[in-house]
């Protein structure tokens, strides 16, 4: 998937334990699967739960735990996979 030079995420909702719908500034809505990263450095905090409930759209990404926790928004754009799809 080509990521346009200037995106970033608009909204962002859990959706179980590994699952975040996104929405992108250029429309583009799509599922993230946190679940390759959960086993790395800072992003095993995500496998608690509580922390996962915790997603929202940050400052132009997706963040966890008060922004402690975020991707960025290019791997979340290259990596979402469109609802539908």
């Amino acid at each position: 998937m080509c990521v346009p030079d200037e995106v970033w995420v608009t909204d962002a909702v859990a959706l179980d334990g590994s699952h975040v719908a996104l929405r992108f500034s250029d429309g583009h809505c799509g599922v993230l699967d946190m679940s390759p990263y959960m086993d790395d450095g800072v992003f095993k905090r995500l496998r608690d739960p509580n922390v996962f409930r915790t997603a929202r759209a940050g400052v132009s990404t997706v963040e966890w735990d008060n922004g402690t926790i975020d991707v960025a928004p290019e791997t979340a754009y290259e990596h979402a996979v469109p609802f539908g799809a």
